[in-house]
């Protein structure tokens, strides 16, 4: 993403990026917390300490809420004279809400920022390459990473001829452009995904694990949230103590054999059986949960430490 912002800023010239979601651990992406601790609050990672980024970088980033047209336009009339990069994922836990993408698109051509999607969770997802070309909203950039070579170590940056052509201008480099395993990793996987159409059962199987949750969660008498895209699920518990339960459903699930979060990223390993053991796990473990629940201290269930959320541990 360091790579994309770099040629973004040496395509618009102007310093200033303004962001939607996670992005990584880079000193762009921290610097929004060094004129306001919670400023990445909502982008997954709430309360990251910007400590060992340099204090010069204060206000070099900005920060908008996804689905918030309001609050992105709020933001760009105060600084169109100087951001030059807009960075966001075109999708995650909620799908974009009516023209939400298109006004961003149609914003950061008129004011000659360039727009970069980060499809690095998303990517091969829902389709045979970035989940904008499911939204119908075409990026200036766009970059991968993760399921593009299957576990291996492997990025890919593209982007329009006219954006991309502006790293000739600036100076980019690596130790190990020459290692040749993560682009022959990523050509086979990607020959295989289109060939036997994996995001069809990413789908299917994220569909079932999904209504699966939902179901199980009525009949045990539990109340909880189901987000995410199809392929990559999650649900969260809607009670005072969601972590809590959260790691009483992870330790629920190893004493059945599987090792589990309150998420499932669907892999073409997943086979039918797979997901009928899982969701018979789940059943068990949902109803111990709410027993657990009725007790008045779930947390007396617990045979360790409760788990932390997100990156928190980190701070």
């Amino acid at each position: 993403m360091v790579v994309a912002v770099r040629i973004a800023r040496a395509k618009s010239g102007k310093d200033k990026i303004l962001f939607c979601g996670y992005h990584g651990w880079h000193d762009w992406y921290l610097a929004a917390n060094l004129g306001d601790n919670s400023a990445l609050d909502g982008h997954l990672l709430p309360g990251l300490s910007p400590k060992g980024v340099a204090r010069e970088l204060k206000g070099s980033s900005l920060t908008f809420q996804y689905n918030d047209i309001e609050g992105f336009m709020k933001i760009v009339e105060e600084n169109k004279e100087s951001i030059g990069v807009i960075v966001m994922e075109p999708i995650r836990n909620n799908p974009p809400q009516k023209g939400f993408l298109e006004k961003i698109r149609e914003v950061s051509a008129k004011l000659g920022i360039v727009l970069i999607f980060d499809e690095i969770t998303a990517g091969f997802r829902l389709n045979a390459g970035g989940s904008h070309l499911t939204l119908g909203v075409n990026p200036d950039m766009a970059v991968f990473a993760k399921a593009i070579s299957n576990g291996y170590p492997m990025a890919a940056i593209i982007g329009t001829k006219v954006v991309m052509e502006a790293a000739q201008d600036s100076f980019i480099s690596s130790t190990y452009w020459t290692e040749k395993i993560g682009p022959v990793a990523a050509l086979a996987t990607i020959k295989k995904f289109k060939k036997l159409k994996v995001h069809a059962h990413l789908k299917k199987s994220g569909e079932e694990v999904q209504k699966g949750w939902a179901a199980l969660a009525k009949k045990n008498g539990l109340n909880i949230q189901v987000s995410g895209i199809t392929p990559l699920g999650h649900f969260d518990f809607k009670y005072d103590n969601p972590l809590v339960l959260k790691t009483l459903f992870t330790q629920l699930m190893l004493e059945r054999g599987f090792l589990a979060s309150n998420a499932f990223y669907a892999s073409l390993a997943h086979k039918d059986r797979h997901i009928a053991d899982y969701l018979s796990a789940v059943d068990q473990s949902f109803a111990l949960i709410k027993s657990a629940i009725d007790s008045g201290h779930p947390e007396k269930y617990l045979k360790g430490p409760v788990c932390h959320s997100g990156f928190k541990r980190l701070n």
